[in-house]
């Protein structure tokens, strides 16, 4: 018999747990098994290694997609069915820039239209602005999703208006074009009218959208101000979970049933960095939404939530930002594992300006190679099984569910904005993220670790002021309020706007003069954001005096011994814009002093290795100090308490290390060095 037919035939043991455990222990050189469970931001316990036994604890789970909690999805066919939509958000500087873009991006393979009105550049305020930008856009073969922000009736007014003007049949309309009061609310601390007020459109437009366009949905359950303040997975789902509940009584209260507002609701979350977690979140995502209707007693199609996934903007970077390719595609690959009905994939530059059809095109194909090339679409839940999925699963529902307990113990979703619950729960989160940047705990490529000073800024123009709004027309504002006290609020609203009315003008007439409670808001940012603020600075600074700032780097000894921490401290600096001047190796403190003499330096740091530091750093300390009393000196790597003390004594100001605060060692050498860095990143 052949080599390969035996190898064919071979059989390996099966190894055990207990076997597993041995062996890993073996390599962690008698540490605990501990060590490689790890901790994450959730609160988490991850550990390295999942077994059948994880799952089994867990008790039954779903065996197929499209049935029970949908947890494995909401269809049994998946992505077989038919894809997840390519829906790439689009922006442009103008209507007309933006109906090119979209007839453009189209022929290339979206296949959804998607804008949100708050992120444009420029108001849609009229029915002359939807035909601008919808001229030529074939509105018969793609769905829609519009992200209308607080408030949707005025603006699905005009569209309807333009859809009536051009002969489009409503009821062919599908898609999204939704309002998330809530979610604004958390975003601005404000909102322009009441939240009553603004339900009472809700309402009004899903009661309207249900006889006149039956497959559009119109209530958003957005969970990305929560996500892009630095929420956890579990507050994420937790609080889109409190917000559903929240408009699901808010609808019962004005006469709509269950089934009616869970068919008109989409939920919409950010994909992070944390592959699984992702993975996770949206698998309990579905599982918590059928939770909620089933005790709202909902049927078996109200329990099918719609889920959208964005790309994190909270992961992006400014500098080095082709790395955003990768983070991109990554998350976008997490979104569809864990079974997103549509996808938006961040163009790489979403951070620096408006994206151009470059970036565009490289977002846009990151989705058509996962379908393609990847062949997503061809298997059903790829993660359905995995140990560690199924249990990340249960533990992310069970502690969203928990926390969505919380909030209605606080009154619902509005009371504990309003209390300032949700906001503290998001900012203990986003204190133990940036703490972790700081440190560099959390490595982000190209930013505070790998940074590259010599990169080629990618220029974006700047962006002109949109043309200030005319004054609202005070006859015609209020005509609309007299229509509208007869009760039919969308048909009033779609007969003004066909009068051209203004987007504005419908609002304004829909207002109730009051105004809702004034909250804090949780302000969305990046996790680059600390050090990419110290590297503008520096940026700034050497284009004010014509040089770059630098620190020195006193090297002990050949290469080999001096590289690694010089390399540590050239890296750390240069995440704040700070070059690092390298000297030679030195055998000599002699040697070491006469360089620095010859050098114009102001922070000065020895590298080599600890066994060469106590002969070397004291003597060269002290000859340092008479040499340049005005200078600071610092050791790469941890002392001994003993050696620190020694140090310190002979004039050494400090050591720098791996666990040190970066952004403060670079926050305090820029400030020494008279850069001002106003306020704080978060």
């Amino acid at each position: 018999m052949s080599d390969v037919a035996k190898m064919k035939e071979a059989v390996f043991p099966a190894p055990t747990v207990e076997e597993w455990e041995r062996e890993a222990e073996k390599s962690l050189k008698g540490k605990p098994l501990e060590r490689l469970v790890t901790m994450t931001y959730e609160n988490i316990a991850v550990k390295p290694l999942y077994t059948r036994r994880d799952v089994e604890a867990l008790g039954p789970l779903e065996q197929y997609p499209g049935f029970g909690q949908y947890v494995r999805g909401a269809r049994p066919e998946g992505y077989r069915g038919g894809p997840w939509k390519v829906s790439q958000e689009i922006s442009a500087a103008s209507p007309s820039d933006w109906n090119e873009a979209v007839k453009h991006d189209l022929e290339r393979g979206q296949t959804e239209i998607h804008l949100a009105l708050g992120r444009l550049p420029f108001a849609v305020e009229s029915v002359e602005d939807v035909a601008v930008m919808f001229a030529g856009v074939p509105l018969d073969r793609y769905s829609l999703r519009v992200d209308a922000g607080e408030r949707s009736l005025s603006f699905l007014a005009l569209l309807v208006a333009y859809f009536k003007e051009q002969g489009v049949p409503l009821s062919s309309v599908r898609g999204a074009i939704g309002m998330d009061p809530l979610g604004a609310w958390a975003e601005q601390g404000t909102l322009s009218c009441s939240l009553e007020r603004l339900y009472d459109e809700m309402v009004e437009a899903t009661k309207w959208a249900k006889d006149e366009m039956p497959v559009v949905r119109t209530m958003f359950v957005r969970g990305e101000p929560y996500h892009n303040g630095g929420a956890n997975a579990v507050q994420e789902l937790a609080f889109a979970l409190a917000t559903a509940v929240e408009y699901i009584r808010a609808g019962l209260d004005r006469g709509l049933a269950v089934d009616d507002i869970a068919v008109r609701m989409q939920a919409s979350f950010a994909v992070g960095a944390d592959f699984f977690m992702e993975i996770a979140k949206l698998r309990a995502a579905r599982r918590l939404f059928a939770q909620v209707m089933e005790a709202f007693d909902g049927g078996e199609s109200a329990r099918r939530i719609e889920l959208y996934v964005r790309t994190s903007p909270f992961t992006k970077t400014v500098y080095d930002p082709y790395v955003n390719m990768l983070r991109a595609a990554a998350e976008a690959f997490a979104a569809v594992v864990g079974g997103a009905d549509g996808v938006h994939v961040s163009p790489f530059d979403e951070a620096i300006g408006l994206p151009d059809e470059f970036s565009r095109r490289i977002a846009r194909n990151t989705q058509l190679i996962l379908l393609e090339e990847a062949h997503m679409a061809n298997v059903i839940d790829p993660a359905g099984g995995s140990y560690y999925v199924e249990t990340l699963t249960a533990r992310l529902a069970e502690e969203a569910w928990k926390l969505f307990q919380r909030v209605e113990e606080q009154g619902g979703m509005a009371k504990a904005l309003e209390a300032g619950f949700v906001q503290a729960e998001v900012e203990a989160v986003a204190k133990q993220r940036l703490d972790r940047v700081k440190m560099r705990k959390e490595k982000i490529v190209g930013t505070n670790v790998y940074a590259n000073l010599e990169e080629t800024p990618i220029e974006k123009p700047t962006q002109a002021a949109v043309n200030e709004l005319p004054p609202l027309e005070e006859k015609r504002v209020a005509d609309i309020r007299s229509a509208l006290a007869f009760g039919k609020w969308m048909e009033a609203a779609i007969d003004a706007a066909r009068r051209r009315a203004t987007a504005r003008e419908i609002a304004a007439a829909l207002a109730d003069g009051n105004t809702s409670v004034r909250i804090a808001p949780i302000r969305a940012w990046r996790l680059a954001e600390p050090f990419e603020r110290l590297r503008k600075e520096a940026e700034k600074h050497a284009e004010r005096t014509g040089s770059r700032l630098s620190v020195h780097l006193i090297n002990i000894g050949p290469l080999v011994r001096h590289q690694a921490r010089a390399d540590f401290i050239a890296g750390l600096f240069a995440a704040g814009g700070v070059a690092a001047e390298r000297s030679d190796g030195f055998a000599s403190v002699e040697e070491a002093v006469e360089w620095v003499q010859s050098t114009s330096g102001t922070h000065y740091i020895v590298c080599g290795v600890d066994d060469d530091y106590p002969a070397f750093v004291p003597a060269l300390a002290r000859a340092f100090k008479q040499a340049k009393p005005d200078a600071k000196l610092y050791v790469a790597g941890k002392p001994p308490e003993e050696l620190e003390n020694t140090y310190a004594a002979a004039g050494v100001d400090g050591s720098i290390h791996l666990g040190s605060n970066a952004y403060e060692v670079i926050a305090a050498f820029l400030t020494e060095r008279g850069v001002a860095l106003d306020g704080e990143v978060h």
